[in-house]
């Protein structure tokens, strides 16, 4: 199981845990409140569903 973690700040983090080949775990934490999502690849990539201004794919390395 491959998980990729970022501390954003003192209260905001992201957590993307590789579930299966397609299919992710992502644990948003903004502002103290925990958020979990199970996404797929292409919804993850979609990181306008997250809110978020960045893309996460620069984030994977090749084969995650």
């Amino acid at each position: 199981m491959k998980s990729v973690n970022f501390q954003l700040d003192e209260n905001n983090s992201l957590e993307i845990t590789q579930v299966e080949d397609n299919l992710f775990e992502v644990r948003l934490g903004i502002n103290g409140s925990m958020s979990i999502y199970y996404m797929t690849r292409d919804q993850l990539l979609d990181v306008e569903q997250l809110g978020g201004h960045i893309r996460i794919e620069t984030f994977f390395p090749p084969g995650f």
